[in-house]
């Protein structure tokens, strides 16, 4: 009797914990705008520190065969920053609007350990905006070779700007290649602006 109602006690603390990392998780990204809803079927998981890639909310299916992570870059300080630096001929910024492909080709290089250039296949831009509110999306397939991976064989990014605002990578991990897509598809539009 008493380890049942410790393992009671347990269960609950931790089902605490889960829907209070989901509370954080939506405060934060209300900054930026972004929504999020927790897929049917999807309680949130420990977020594992690793040197690949930071994030900071992560959900996994029932059966665990698929992982969703989300990185948010927010990217208002950098825009006020390229603002400034327009006024100062000694200072050379690329704009920070500019910058979602490279962090996307950057975050692939390191899933694969450096040995494969991911090939990202580009939203249309009416669809990004309607099903987003994002003013970019794309996509890209990787096989993990890194720590961030381990436990999962394929991971695929979708990545979504919106204007003076954030990027977001949100990382898509299984195992199976012929289930993937449709798993995959059940927590695609968990996240948006």
């Amino acid at each position: 009797m008493k380890y049942l109602i410790l393992l009671v006690v347990f269960s609950f603390l931790n089902v605490n914990a889960q829907s209070n990392e989901e509370k954080i998780f939506t405060d934060e990204i209300a900054a930026y705008g972004l929504q999020f809803k927790m897929p049917p079927g999807y309680k949130s998981t420990k977020v594992k520190k690793n040197p690949n890639l930071q994030y900071s909310f992560a959900i996994v299916n029932a059966d665990q065969t698929m992982e969703v992570r989300y990185s948010i870059f927010p990217l208002a300080k950098m825009v006020a920053e390229y603002e400034k630096s327009k006024s100062d001929p000694n200072v050379v910024m690329v704009n920070p609007n500019n910058l979602y492909t490279s962090t996307m080709v950057t975050n692939g290089l390191n899933m694969t350990g450096g040995k494969k250039m991911v090939d990202i296949v580009d939203f249309p831009k009416e669809a990004v905006r309607k099903e987003f509110n994002a003013d970019y999306g794309g996509v890209a397939l990787v096989e993990f070779d890194c720590e961030f991976g381990k436990g999962y064989k394929i991971g695929q990014f979708v990545l979504l700007h919106k204007d003076n605002v954030a990027d977001v990578l949100i990382t898509f991990m299984s195992n199976d290649q012929s289930t993937h897509s449709d798993l995959m598809d059940i927590a695609f539009h968990a996240l948006t602006f």
